[in-house]
């Protein structure tokens, strides 16, 4: 039923009912913060303001406040009905119980502390599987807020409650897979039935052995809202095989969930092959964005032949594409194109937005980067490319590839020297460009016309000779200070902003708070 709020005049005769979701529109122009100050109101704002003030909520540590927060908060239905974004991080409730059950076992067994962990001590292995742990004196002496049986109670009557979760993240580190895998209580179960038909964010930052446990069986639940998957790839256990898991687990759960799907995200931490698992995946009719990071030894140790049939099953739809690879150092691999694989040579005519992270990589390995790019310069909205320096003349290359209707609004690039000509380059090439966002490494021309005067850089000067007030460029952000002198900072600012009379945000400030803000 649709609610409503009847508004007075001041001689109380009715105006006007204003309904629930034109309110929530009203509001959605508000700070949060002013929001959550509105419960005084009328009913409805009341609504929104709670709403607002209980709209994301953590478990983690039991020492931490928010998790205390949060497990005394939560358990009251009208909260935990509003929260949309939950953060669970189960790891040291799970260490707490698995110590608190050895620390029972121990008393029943023996009362001989050093016999017991000598006796323990001669069956330990270096391998972290071994369930024996002796509580570390921290633990004992800090004193947590509520007791690991309380905790473990409150968290599964919460899950059970958070019916309107939109977006849902799940973190155990691989040291806490030991204690986790220990713990009988299913803590998911009851969240994957009373959120499951909401969900449409997922994060799963845990190790593959824990994905059993944490996942919905499928054909038991089906979360039928799911957008977007973000999965890191990582094991606990260097004995573990990762490709079983990913195919007898994963994959099942992503081509469960492909027919909502808009965004997968694949986080890979170590050389595992993803072939199999993108040669087994179903086509995904709404997928839009693909983030694929991993690292990379050579093109005889990385196998894309899966990432190729991957692009050709979905290149009439995908739009956005972040590609991060992070080069492992276990040798240096002869210097290829990297770009000239034939994943690469796919064409992907919807893609607007492109992002290139090469960690590492030796400069050769930059070959065929233009190329590529270029590709897509009839359709790119946003390109980002990182770990990766131009220099003036390469970056002439780039931009000149690009035509002067292009599409392109948002750009961030690294450039070796930020200069007035860069600026001069990019709004010659680029009118079109919205918001620009450089990380430099040093500011050129650099030094100063008088020496004995170090106030004035010759940076001030050279961006003087310029004034761009035609460019359409609204936002500009840069990775650091212009200046480490203040005062010479400040003519800079001055200087750039003078240049620039079209931007409306300086590193996130407006022109005459950016002037007067030490700091950026």
């Amino acid at each position: 039923m649709e609610r409503r709020n009847t508004v007075y005049s001041n001689c109380g005769n009715v105006v006007q009912e204003i309904p629930y979701d034109i309110w929530r529109h009203i509001t959605g122009f508000l700070p949060s913060e002013e929001v959550k100050k509105l419960y005084r109101v009328n009913s409805m704002l009341l609504s929104i303001s709670l709403d607002e003030r209980y709209k994301s909520a953590l478990i983690g540590s039991l020492f931490q406040i928010d998790t205390e927060r949060s497990l005394n908060r939560l358990i009251d239905t009208d909260i935990s009905s509003r929260v949309r974004t939950f953060t669970f991080k189960p790891g040291h409730l799970c260490k707490l119980l698995r110590e608190t059950e050895t620390h029972k076992q121990s008393e029943k067994t023996s009362d001989n502390t050093v016999s017991e962990l000598l006796k323990a001590f001669g069956t330990m292995t270096l391998k972290p599987r071994k369930s024996f742990m002796v509580p570390s004196s921290r633990s004992q002496m800090v004193a947590h807020a509520m007791p690991t049986h309380l905790a473990l109670r409150n968290v599964l009557k919460i899950m059970r409650q958070m019916t309107s979760l939109t977006s849902f993240r799940v973190e155990i580190r691989g040291e806490e897979h030991w204690y986790f895998k220990e713990i009988s209580a299913d803590f998911f179960a009851p969240g994957w039935a009373a959120f499951g038909v909401n969900l449409r964010t997922l994060e799963l930052r845990i190790p593959l052995e824990d994905m059993a446990k944490v996942l919905p069986p499928v054909g038991t639940a089906t979360l039928t809202s799911l957008e977007t998957l973000y999965v890191q790839i990582i094991r606990a256990s260097l004995t573990t095989s990762e490709g079983a898991i990913i195919m007898k687990q994963l994959l099942p759960f992503v081509n469960h969930h492909r027919r909502t799907l808009k965004s997968l995200t694949l986080d890979v931490a170590e050389q595992t092959n993803l072939s199999p698992f993108l040669l087994g995946l179903h086509h995904v009719p709404s997928l839009e964005s693909f983030k694929l990071k991993q690292p990379f030894v050579s093109e005889d140790e990385t196998d894309f032949t899966g990432l190729k049939h991957f692009f050709q099953m979905h290149r009439s739809h995908l739009t956005h594409f972040d590609i991060d690879m992070i080069s492992t150092f276990t040798h240096y691999p002869t210097p290829y194109a990297f770009f000239a694989q034939d994943c690469f040579s796919v064409a992907l005519p919807k893609l607007r937005g492109l992002s290139i992270h090469l960690h590492y990589f030796p400069p050769a390995y930059s070959e065929g980067i233009l190329p590529y790019i270029h590709q897509f310069k009839s359709t790119l909205v946003s390109l980002e490319v990182h770990e990766h320096r131009w220099i003036l003349g390469r970056l002439q290359t780039l931009v000149e590839g690009f035509s002067s209707t292009s599409t392109l609004k948002e750009l961030k690039i690294c450039l070796t020297d930020f200069s007035p000509d860069v600026l001069l380059l990019l709004a010659t090439n680029l009118p079109n460009l919205d918001t620009l966002n450089i990380d430099f490494e040093t500011l050129s021309p650099e030094g100063f016309p008088i020496p004995w005067r170090r106030d004035t850089p010759l940076f001030v000067d050279a961006m003087g000779q310029i004034k761009l007030p035609t460019w359409h460029l609204r936002v500009l952000d840069l990775n650091k200070p212009l200046h480490h002198s203040a005062p010479a900072r400040m003519y800079c600012k001055f200087a750039l902003v003078k240049a620039l009379p079209s931007v409306e945000y300086f590193c996130g400030l407006g022109p005459d708070e950016y002037l007067w803000t030490e700091a950026s």
